[in-house]
C-alpha cells in the first residue's frame, strides 16, 4: 500500500508563529505586532567651503520599540499574563523587552531598561479592543548578551541603567 512520504519543511524564512515578546519574563499574551528599532543619530558634518558632507557620524542612539495586543478579559490575564493588566504596571517602572525565537531557544534581541512613553487603547465596533504600548530602551542586546550599540566611539562607558560612569577616571585619578 503506498504511503504519504511526508518530510518536515526547511523553512529559510522567520515568522511571527515562531517569536515569543516577553516583557520582563512574562509572554505577553495575544501580542498582534511589535516593532522595534534603533535610530542611529547620524548626521552629516559640514564645514565651510564645501557643500559636501566631510564626514558622517552616527551622534545619538536611540533604541525603541512599539508593542499591539488584544486587550485581555480579566479570565484571560489571569491565563495568560499572570492575572496583570499591563497598562496598570507601566507608569514609573522600567523593564526588560526581549524577542524570542521560540525554533532557536535564544533571546535574539533583549531591549534593556525600557520604560513605557506611551499607551493608547483602540475600541472599535464589531472587532476586538486593542492596546499599543510605546517604550524606549536603555541598550540593546544581541544573544550573547553584548550590546549591539556599543560602537566604541565614546569616552564615557556607560553600563547596566544605574551604573552611569562606572570605572571612568580623568587625568587627576578621580573616579566617578
Amino acid at each position: 500500500m503506498p504511503g504519504f512520504a511526508s518530510t518536515t519543511s526547511a523553512l529559510q524564512v522567520q515568522n511571527g508563529n515562531t517569536v515569543e515578546i516577553l516583557l520582563g519574563e512574562v509572554t505577553i499574551g495575544f501580542a498582534q505586532t511589535t516593532g522595534h528599532q534603533i535610530a542611529m543619530g547620524t548626521e552629516q558634518l559640514y564645514g565651510i567651503g564645501s557643500a559636501k558632507p566631510q564626514e558622517i557620524q552616527q551622534l545619538r542612539m536611540s533604541p525603541a520599540f512599539t508593542l499591539d495586543s488584544f486587550a485581555l478579559t480579566v479570565a484571560g490575564q489571569a491565563l495568560l499574563q499572570a492575572g496583570q493588566n499591563l497598562s496598570y504596571l507601566l507608569a514609573g517602572n522600567q523593564y526588560e523587552m526581549i524577542v524570542y525565537d521560540g525554533a532557536t531557544q535564544t533571546a535574539k534581541y533583549t531591549y534593556v531598561g525600557c520604560k513605557c512613553g506611551n499607551f493608547g487603547e483602540n475600541i472599535p465596533a464589531n472587532a476586538p479592543v486593542r492596546d499599543t504600548y510605546s517604550f524606549l530602551a536603555m541598550d540593546v542586546l544581541d544573544p550573547n548578551g553584548d550590546s549591539i550599540m556599543d560602537d566604541g566611539n565614546n569616552a564615557l562607558q556607560v553600563g547596566a541603567p544605574g551604573a552611569i560612569g562606572a570605572g571612568v577616571s580623568n587625568a587627576l585619578g578621580l573616579s566617578a
